[in-house]
């Protein structure tokens, strides 16, 4: 009987330096230059891009909480990536946790705060600034998170049906497709009106794009968290096989951050930090129209 598993299966065969062309040795050493390069850049422009936003909201919007959580995610994605590259020095693994939380904690949350800030925004013409650079700050999130997950793909040696087979990869793998819906609709609700000869649409609300942003950053956070305080496998055979939930699900550990930054204790201030950056992201704030002089 025909399964669509089994044509899945026999592709999933297939690695993905084969069909590139690369052989064992020089495919993983192009992804990870690939990477760096890439994810490295989406950074500093992340970096940028925050820093003129606030340099461009002077006011009564200079800082907020929403402000301090770019800044705390910031401030915790930097210090781990620095002691994993101090204790495990660069490769593949490495950069999928610096990538990845890099793109939620720093990028996404600083893109969070801008859009904010174009509520504090007395006309128009700033208020299309604030947005542009809540665009561009999420698509520098979106590369250093899709980096991520090549890094991590592309450092395991094993057919297709045999990623994406834990609890953290399986969040990771829908907050990635919740984020990258989103994006597309609002770049969507932005472009569309160029097809009928109008400018693009930067001003405008939309229930569904704030609410899906809220639910793709939730399950990004989780996803973050998930790694790093336990690793559950759900899928022991691959997809195909038996769908399981171990005992053990709930217990910390069997992850790389215990070992990379030092025991439990260390662990736990990370994911407090992660928590910490994803309740000032999300607090409301009410900010005033900054006047003209």
């Amino acid at each position: 009987r025909f399964r669509f598993s089994d044509i899945f299966l026999q592709a999933s065969a297939y690695s993905a330096p084969s069909m590139l062309g690369f052989s064992g040795e020089d495919y993983p050493a192009f992804v990870e230059k690939t990477v760096v390069l890439t994810g490295g850049s989406a950074i500093g422009l992340g970096l940028i891009l925050e820093l003129y936003g606030l340099f461009s909201s002077r006011g009564s919007s200079a800082f907020t909480v929403n402000t301090l959580a770019a800044v705390v995610g910031a401030t915790t994605c930097f210090a781990l990536g620095a002691i994993a590259l101090l204790t495990k020095g660069s490769s593949l693994f490495v950069w999928h946790p610096i990538l990845m939380s890099a793109g939620v904690l720093f990028l996404a949350t600083g893109a969070i705060d801008l859009l904010k800030r174009k509520r504090a925004m007395a006309s128009a013409g700033p208020r299309k600034k604030m947005v542009q650079l809540h665009w561009f700050m999420m698509d520098a999130a979106y590369i250093s998170m899709g980096m991520g997950l090549w890094a991590i793909y592309a450092n395991k040696s094993k057919p297709l049906a045999q990623h994406f087979v834990s609890a953290h990869s399986m969040i990771g793998l829908a907050a990635l497709g919740l984020f990258g819906l989103n994006l597309c609709g609002g770049a969507a609700k932005t472009l569309l009106p160029m097809l009928s000869g109008r400018s693009m649409s930067l001003l405008w609300t939309d229930a569904l794009h704030r609410y899906g942003g809220f639910l793709a950053y939730t399950f990004l956070v989780a996803a973050v968290v998930s790694g790093l305080y336990n690793r559950v496998v759900l899928l022991p055979d691959g997809w195909g096989g038996k769908f399981e939930i171990p005992d053990s699900w709930a217990d910390a550990g069997k992850t790389w951050s215990y070992g990379t930054l030092g025991g439990a204790p260390p662990v736990f201030a990370f994911i407090a930090c992660v928590v910490l950056t994803f309740i000032l992201a999300v607090w409301p704030v009410a900010l005033k129209p900054i006047k003209k002089d």
